[in-house]
């Protein structure tokens, strides 16, 4: 395959496509569980190409059908919910979670309603988002269980904000440790300084990451493949006060088909490929010993990170807010603020963190554009990230199972500070590699 070739595997995920074959073979998050409340409005839902509703019925269950009715196609986006289960406003034909019809007025037969269902899938709650599984029924898989499962709904806080660009660039961006210190300096200036939102986790040491990450701008990167995808660290030389040196290692795990762990907070982040030029970006933070999901501790995380309010609506980043025609976006250079450049005061001229990803990732221009690019040995997690999951399309288009559907090993991150002589890959001695 030539580069245009390999590019348009990663990316394409229209129906059909082998990506959108392998993505729907695995669990994927489709909203968090606030959107969706008993008898509420039902939410529109888009995932890899392709139109849904998600509900919760007056007994709190969850179903994800077909948008479109499946007697004359009507958005079910416009129905009413209520009285256990989701009317559509045209002929009045509602359905239960399961898609089972249970009333269709404009039919005299009562058997009709045994005849027909309209298109369901596979829906599960955990951890503060709503999951869906688009694949075959009798190929679906267990959804992986995540630490953030197991802890109480105070201490597990989740957003989703949005990116017009492919879902690829933006778990890339999240594997490539060496654009931190440049991109996001600014964001690492406030670690420990006590100036502005730097959020504290319980057993985080987040001034010496963000230091070590701003002084060494060319990390040596070593990937290790694992059973649900690839880790690897980013390693980076550094000098305590005391004069001593050693090495840091900054440990990513991506983990198929969508999710990327990074350190040093609990912080996993999942993208929902919307369609091939849009990405649901989902971000869950957790900490073991204390309540973040409110008050300071909630607005230091989201303001530090850069998916606040304002960063939702100003710089155009939340659900609602992401096509009003004057947020930043390509035709207003992303509302960057050269003057702020200038004088000093920022280095991108961006909110920072998350709207400074997006705006890179959404330079980077439609999924047709493949210019040639120069990696870098900095880019090696990146351009194993790309053979893997191209590799595991293939195997999914060839009707082979894709890789990662049940995964052995944590799906975990770290930062870890290396005595001389010991290697990072130490932490996970005796755990099955997938090579």
């Amino acid at each position: 395959m030539d580069h245009a070739e390999q590019k348009r595997m990663l990316m394409d995920v229209s129906v059909g496509a082998p990506m959108h074959k392998m993505m729907k073979r695995f669990w994927l998050p489709i909203a968090l569980s606030s959107d969706v409340t008993a008898d509420g409005a039902p939410l529109p839902v888009r995932a890899l190409s392709q139109d849904y509703v998600l509900f919760r019925d007056s007994a709190g269950n969850l179903g994800l059908l077909d948008e479109l009715c499946t007697h004359r196609s009507a958005s079910l986006c416009l129905g009413r919910n209520e009285g256990g289960g989701l009317r559509c406003l045209y002929h009045g034909w509602k359905y239960a979670t399961d898609g089972t019809l249970v009333e269709a007025p404009n039919v005299q037969d009562p058997r009709f309603k045994d005849r027909v269902k309209q298109p369901a899938y596979a829906v599960q709650e955990k951890g503060g988002l709503v999951w869906g599984y688009f694949g075959p029924a009798d190929q679906q898989p267990e959804l992986p269980h995540h630490p953030y499962f197991d802890l109480p709904e105070e201490n597990v806080l989740s957003e989703i904000v949005v990116a017009n660009a492919n879902w690829s660039r933006t778990i890339e961006g999240l594997l490539d440790s060496s654009h931190t210190g440049v991109l996001h300096q600014d964001a690492l200036k406030l670690l420990g300084t006590g100036k502005g939102p730097a959020p504290s986790f319980s057993g985080r040491a987040r001034s010496s990451t963000g230091a070590v990450i701003s002084k060494d701008l060319a990390p040596s990167i070593e990937v290790q493949e694992t059973d649900f995808g690839l880790r690897y660290a980013a390693l980076r030389s550094f000098t305590t006060p005391d004069g001593d040196s050693g090495t840091a290692a900054r440990i990513t795990t991506f983990s198929y088909p969508t999710t990327v762990a990074v350190p040093p907070d609990n912080l996993m982040q999942l993208m929902l490929p919307v369609d091939t030029e849009r990405t649901h970006f989902f971000m869950v933070f957790w900490d073991e010993q204390r309540v973040i999901n409110t008050g300071a501790a909630r607005e230091e995380i989201f303001q530090y990170y850069g998916i606040d309010d304002t960063a939702k609506n100003k710089h155009g980043i939340g659900r609602a807010y992401k096509d009003l025609p004057d947020r930043p976006r390509k035709e207003n250079n992303w509302l960057q603020n050269r003057a702020a450049m200038a004088d000093g005061s920022t280095f991108t001229g961006l909110y920072r963190f998350i709207p400074e990803d997006f705006a890179v990732g959404e330079s980077m221009g439609p999924m047709e554009l493949y210019p040639v690019e120069h990696l870098v040995p900095a880019d090696l997690a990146i351009a194993r990230f790309r053979r893997n999951v191209i590799d595991n399309a293939k195997r999914v288009d060839r009707g082979e199972e894709p890789r990662g559907l049940a995964p052995r090993q944590p799906i975990t991150a770290g930062y870890v500070e290396l005595a001389e002589g010991h290697s990072w890959t130490e932490i996970y001695q005796g755990e099955a590699s997938a090579q």
